[in-house]
């Protein structure tokens, strides 16, 4: 039976987005993967130095849900994410963390009806598969973290 990790907290609460630990991406640094992708959206520079100046990952993404999005948003966010994903494992601290959770299959298991980015378990969702974007790119950021040398590793696609 294969180990599935479907709770981003505890021991796994550096696979979350709102786990706090400063990265560059795109030559900003960001608190929390949740303020560089929610700042990404942006289409202005006040709304999005607003999200990166957010006191706290759940800040930021109210704000990200208030803001005008970019024209372009629906076709790029999984690639953001990705990005985002690569430029704060490309920590080495946190990159080791994503290794040793081996071969687990990653779900980002919510209660909030999140079945796009995760996969909700409340009564309501129980019955719906997710998609779980945010677990399929950290298990293929894992893979190329595993296969590749660190020079190999390109952070950010930029």
């Amino acid at each position: 039976m294969r180990n599935i990790i479907d709770t981003f907290d505890g021991d796994y609460a550096f696979l979350s987005n709102f786990y706090e630990h400063p990265f560059e991406f795109d030559g900003v640094i960001y608190r929390t993967a949740e303020h560089a992708f929610q700042a990404w959206k942006a289409t202005n520079e006040h709304d999005r130095q607003m999200i990166i100046n957010a006191a706290t990952p759940g800040q930021a993404k109210r704000l990200g849900r208030k803001i005008s999005l970019r024209p372009d948003w629906e076709q790029i966010k999984e690639t953001v994410m990705l990005d985002i994903v690569r430029a704060k494992f490309a920590d080495p601290e946190l990159g080791q963390m994503l290794m040793n959770t081996g071969d687990a299959y990653l779900i980002e298991g919510t209660t909030w009806h999140d079945n796009i980015w995760g996969n909700c378990s409340c009564d309501r969702c129980k019955n719906i598969e997710g998609k779980n974007y945010l677990g399929k790119i950290l298990m293929s950021v894992r893979q190329d973290l595993i296969q590749l040398t660190p020079d190999e590793f390109i952070p950010c696609k930029k």
